[in-house]
């Protein structure tokens, strides 16, 4: 079971740092019958939509996204557990 959560939160962890650098940005106008308006994706540190009016990141997006990011990991670090060379138990190399 080491294989297994030693690669699925480092796939949760990269995909995250990737999620953050990538993360969706929304602003919601004054006035505007629309709920928010997508306007791309940046940095969630970076002020490239600083000057759109209301510019802000999409939490709801980035959460939905790290879930997604969740899921994946999880399936990956399950295929690496169950089709890794050695069949068995897992044991410590400190044996």
């Amino acid at each position: 079971m080491k294989t297994f959560y030693n690669v699925t939160l480092l796939c949760f962890v990269l995909g995250l740092v990737i999620l953050s650098i990538y993360a969706p940005w929304t602003s919601t106008p004054a006035g505007s019958p629309y709920t928010h308006v997508a306007l791309g994706y940046a940095p969630v540190w970076s002020a490239k939509f600083a000057n759109v009016p209301g510019g802000r990141v999409d939490w709801g997006g980035f959460t939905l996204l790290a879930g997604g990011v969740g899921f994946f990991a999880i399936v990956i670090g399950a295929s690496a557990y169950f089709f890794r060379d050695k069949r068995g138990p897992e044991k410590d190399l400190d044996d």
